[in-house]
């Protein structure tokens, strides 16, 4: 059986993790003023994006625009239906993002059309598709899509799978240091996000005070504060580092960086992060974080996020 993976462009994943393993995007349109931009998970577009558009702290200037529902089943019936036999669809929390109920919405009609365009390909009518809410976002939303492609490489069933994905959606954690309050404080909390209030935003600028934010199953909360980006670069290493060596429930651990993803390396506490991963059989995942993330949090943010099922926040 063909299993294929589909994901939105908010998915923190190295380009050639997916390339390699064919993980199909669902580009995310970005407002930038009057300036139309897709992000597509390139790489080089996405630096150039930072460096081009992300200096402007106007408070409605950027916003992110997912696929509609039409869009979703074009996809799928001009392509996937054709290249898989079931594929999962694997999407950024629905609370920041309505791509979760478009992708719902698109896969009643999907699973309603397709056996004629499977039958006129001579393929078989059966075709199976699973919508599910990663209730993460960026590194979190690629720590399930990992598992997902190791589970199909090791011939996994597309029942266990889904049991699997479901499981590992609430045993998932994020953990985000921003480096610029502005974007997650007044463009983030525009999407509902409450983890940073007022006088922590005005008392963070000006003392360089910053927040470390952790997410999971759709919550968004602050849990520390550490003053300087570096201190809380620092801090999230080593919580993964602990975690690394307390056990993972899958072996990621997923980063992303609103820059050069070569600085990650250079960031105080990674190289033990990464000694102690490789002692472990963890593999670390780094990827410029999308696009729509950085509208959203800023650039130079730090996101990490790993699987563990008895993990607490601290």
């Amino acid at each position: 059986m063909r299993i294929g993976i589909v994901v939105d462009s908010a998915c923190d994943l190295p380009r050639d993790f997916l390339t390699e393993n064919d993980v199909r995007i669902m580009p995310i349109t970005l407002r930038i003023g009057d300036l139309l931009i897709e992000d597509r998970r390139d790489p080089a577009e996405t630096l150039d994006f930072y460096i081009r558009h992300l200096d402007r702290k106007s408070e409605d200037f950027a916003e992110s625009m997912p696929y509609s529902v039409e869009q979703i089943e074009n996809l799928f019936l001009e392509r996937l239906v054709l290249d898989y036999d079931y594929v999962f669809c694997l999407t950024i929390t629905s609370t920041r993002s309505p791509i979760f109920d478009h992708a719902m919405k698109a896969s009643r009609a999907i699973l309603g059309r397709y056996k004629t365009i499977r039958r006129a390909a001579g393929l078989p009518e059966r075709f199976g598709l699973a919508v599910v809410s990663t209730r993460n976002l960026f590194t979190g939303q690629a720590v399930p899509v990992a598992e997902a492609v190791r589970l199909i490489r090791a011939g996994g069933t597309p029942s266990d799978i889904g049991t699997r994905l479901r499981q590992l959606v609430e045993q998932t954690h994020t953990y985000m240091v921003p480096a610029d309050l502005f974007h997650i404080y007044r463009r983030a909390s525009k999407k509902g996000d409450k983890s940073l209030s007022w006088g922590s935003y005005t008392v963070g600028s000006w003392l360089d005070v910053k927040p470390i934010l952790h997410c999971h199953c759709d919550v968004t909360t602050t849990i520390d504060k550490v003053r300087g980006f570096t201190a809380g670069a620092e801090r999230i290493f080593a919580l993964a580092d602990k975690r690394v060596r307390d056990g993972l429930d899958t072996p990621f651990v997923c980063i992303s960086y609103g820059g050069q993803p070569d600085a990650v390396r250079e960031m105080p506490g990674y190289a033990a992060l990464a000694e102690t991963a490789s002692r472990h059989g963890v593999e670390i995942l780094i990827s410029p974080m999308s696009k729509t993330a950085a509208v959203n949090v800023g650039p130079g943010a730090l996101s990490l996020a790993f699987a563990a099922s008895d993990h607490r926040p601290n």
